[in-house]
């Protein structure tokens, strides 16, 4: 949905939480990042890519990649199963809850189901044929027994869905905002909503009667915010911007404040293992690895965000054998050489 900038990473659209880890998963286009400092530095997560929305439920982060889910293991990173939406036309939000995720198709505005309690044999139905609306993104309240789902487009409506019948019902009628992008639950059944018109968080009462807005603009990291993730363990709402490239992180109980983004030197370290990457400017990292005798055996492209960030060779689609010296290129056109000499297990 949103335009890759230069200076930024590519296609942001989600964030979401794992306690397991106190950590938080940022899509990344072609990859899923992760980071346990608020941004400060990042990691891959797995090899697979999350374009749209993400839950972690069951041990797994459940992925929308295109028109297919994925399930990976938290701890060991692999694909344990995946399932492509038959008739998919734009897979986009997505809510969870124990042995099932709810799924939005943005284009044909069907509403899914899919098992997971079997990753590797995950099965799918349509619970609402069409919502008519533009639906985006979903949560599960499980208090109620419905998905509760925000809408594209001026003056949005909420809508929720019977998990038992698939009776779609109206919760507001107009919301008086417009795109409605994410939407998450916190543990006292309050609901934040993203929005891109006005870029604001509103905050509404379970029985969304009661509305405020609790963040707004730029000023406050905001740019047309997309899909968001509440931690009930720390009262802290992740929002992944997919405007300016950057995730920003919410405080609403008495938790110690993250620190936010902070600017790094411009560099590239080999610790025989990883690479990092730092950088003030995110966006493209040319790599080149060359032999004794100068000559280029392997390259890649990495897409990566203003902030340290942790890479292995074997992500980058390199062995590193035979490199004589390995040489990278990052966004602010800044070149630099390592050495990779031997290589530590």
């Amino acid at each position: 949905m949103s335009a890759s900038l230069a200076q930024t990473p590519s296609n942001i659209e989600s964030a979401e939480y794992d306690p397991t880890a106190n950590r938080w998963f940022i899509s990344n286009g072609s990859s899923i990042l992760q980071t346990s400092d608020g941004g400060n530095s990042y990691a891959y997560f797995g090899t697979v890519s999350a374009t749209h929305g993400m839950e972690v439920v069951d041990g797994m982060l459940v992925v929308i990649a295109g028109g297919t889910i994925r399930a990976i293991d938290l701890e060991t990173e692999q694909v344990l199963g995946s399932i492509n939406i038959s008739g998919a036309g734009f897979l986009n939000g997505m809510g969870s809850r124990s042995g099932e995720v709810i799924v939005s198709d943005f284009s044909t505005a069907k509403i899914h189901r899919v098992d997971i309690s079997d990753p590797a044999n995950m099965t799918s139905e349509i619970i609402v044929p069409s919502t008519g609306s533009t639906p985006n993104g979903v949560v599960i309240d499980e208090d109620n027994n419905r998905a509760v789902i925000v809408n594209w487009g001026n003056n949005a409506d909420i809508l929720a869905v019977d998990l038992d019948t698939g009776l779609l019902s109206t919760l507001i009628d107009g919301t008086g905002i417009g795109n409605l992008d994410g939407i998450d639950i916190d543990a006292d059944g309050n609901f934040y909503v993203s929005s891109w018109s006005p870029a604001r968080i509103t905050k509404y009462t379970n029985d969304f009667s009661e509305s405020e807005t609790v963040v707004q603009g730029a000023g406050s990291g905001l740019g047309n915010p997309a899909d968001i993730s509440y931690a009930w363990q720390t009262d802290t709402l992740g929002v992944a911007n997919s405007g300016n490239g950057i995730p920003s992180f919410h405080y609403f109980g008495d938790t110690s404040d993250l620190t936010n983004p902070i600017e790094h030197d411009d560099a590239v370290q080999w610790d025989g293992i990883q690479l990092t990457f730092s950088s003030m400017q995110g966006g493209q990292w040319n790599c080149m690895a060359y032999n004794v005798a100068g000559q280029l055996i392997a390259e890649a492209s990495l897409e990566l965000p203003a902030a340290p960030t942790r890479v292995t060779p074997e992500q980058m689609g390199w062995n590193g054998g035979g490199s004589a010296i390995w040489q990278f290129t990052s966004p602010a056109g800044q070149t630099h050489a390592v050495r990779p000499g031997l290589r530590l297990q």
